[in-house]
């Protein structure tokens, strides 16, 4: 037919061209008699360069032919792994800290990231404070996640010391209290539900085993108060944990910071957005309606932030220390943490109390005509004893 003779027009013109890219070998050229094409006489051979097969794989991938590759199984199919995507930790440019700068160390969950990174932005530009993080997403004090560093505190003070502790944990508490055993493995206390008596009880023995620490090594805790979220029952869960918590932060290095009304709405719910450092409102959480965003990581450390500050400023210098305290009154008065252990420095005051009022010249007024004559000439403008009316400058 006509398509059929077409076709062998074509394949004769390709095979010709393939025999002149062929080269290296002698190739003998497809009989074209039976395609009604008359044979050449003699092919000349030419050297083999690669170009020929390079020619007949794009004949081949043109029309068809050629034996497919089978694929093996499974090939175009590996089966990869995929765990749970790490968030990204914020990156913030710091300043070089001093080497006898406040450590701040921060434990805690996904929520007690998000005030890490705010605090370590907060202090960014602060050479005397380092944030020290050690929260771990997907853990708490009843569901532990491996290498947990609020299982040994003592260990890891040991290796860092810090001077502050910051708490924020319970997102991921609300599961069933681990049962208790024995040495040979009788069970001595079994295993409670979420909000039932006896896991209430569970939980506020492990909030005291930490606070026993701090309490021990004469540090302050400051323990932040779980945030309201999208989901209204886990908000509820959440409300419920800092109910317990709360209760048990009574000590007196030990400060319980509520932060649910700043990131809720008039009626206490859960509202995304809310006023800034600013006081502009911005959105202050992420999409999913727990996570903060970098506005609200940095409102959620402000409250921690100015306890800081505010125990910073009462510190007192190591050159006007007494020489007779001991290493660890000398460390709380370094760290302003003086009246917690019954220690108060009496600074000088800025002016001399003898300047304030010359003795000699006071005396008793009993009536109007009683004032010396030279007495309201030396009290200076604005002291209670200057009796000058009008109360214009000499």
């Amino acid at each position: 037919t006509g398509l059929q003779g077409l076709m062998g027009v074509v394949l004769a013109l390709f095979a010709c061209f393939a025999l002149v890219l062929s080269s290296g070998h002698s190739v003998q050229a497809a009989p074209l008699s039976d395609l009604g094409i008359e044979q050449p006489s003699q092919v000349q051979s030419v050297p083999d360069d690669g170009r020929y097969q390079v020619a007949i794989g794009f004949f081949e991938r043109l029309f068809g032919g050629g034996k497919k590759k089978k694929k093996k199984k499974g090939a175009d199919k590996k089966k990869v792994k995929k765990g749970p995507k790490k968030p990204a930790v914020p990156f913030v440019r710091t300043v070089p800290k001093d080497p006898d700068a406040t450590v701040v160390a921060i434990f805690g969950d996904e929520f007690g990231q998000d005030i890490a990174y705010g605090l370590r932005d907060a202090f960014s530009q602060t050479p005397d404070v380092k944030i020290d993080i050690h929260t771990i997403g997907r853990t708490g004090l009843i569901y532990r996640a491996k290498k947990n560093p609020m299982i040994d505190l003592l260990a890891l003070a040991e290796k860092k010391p810090f001077s502050f502790g910051v708490v924020l944990v319970g997102l991921n508490d609300r599961v069933k209290s681990p049962a208790i055993k024995g040495e040979e493995g009788e069970e001595l206390s079994p295993a409670f539900d979420f909000r039932t008596r006896g896991w209430s009880d569970y939980y506020e023995q492990q909030i005291d085993g930490i606070r026993r620490f701090f309490v021990e090594q004469e540090k302050p805790l400051y323990w932040v108060g779980l945030p309201p979220v999208s989901n209204k029952k886990l908000s509820a869960d959440l409300l419920f944990l800092n109910d317990v918590i709360r209760a048990r932060i009574s000590g007196r290095d030990e400060r319980f910071i509520d932060i649910w009304d700043a990131f809720s709405n008039d009626e206490g719910a859960y509202d995304s957005r809310g006023p800034d450092l600013s006081g502009k409102k911005v959105r202050l959480r992420q999409k999913n309606g727990i996570r903060f965003n970098k506005a609200g990581r940095r409102k959620l450390a402000f409250f921690v932030e100015k306890l800081v500050i505010r125990a910073l400023s009462q510190s007192v210098d190591e050159a006007a220390l007494p020489d007779f305290l001991n290493p660890a009154d000398e460390a709380a008065l370094k760290e302003g943490r003086g009246a917690s252990r019954g220690i108060y420095v009496v600074r000088k005051p800025p002016l001399d109390s003898n300047t304030l009022l010359d003795p000699s010249s006071y005396k008793p007024l009993q009536a109007q005509s009683e004032i010396p004559s030279g007495l309201t000439r030396k009290a200076p403008e604005l002291r209670v004893d200057r009796f000058v009316w009008p109360a214009t400058n000499e």
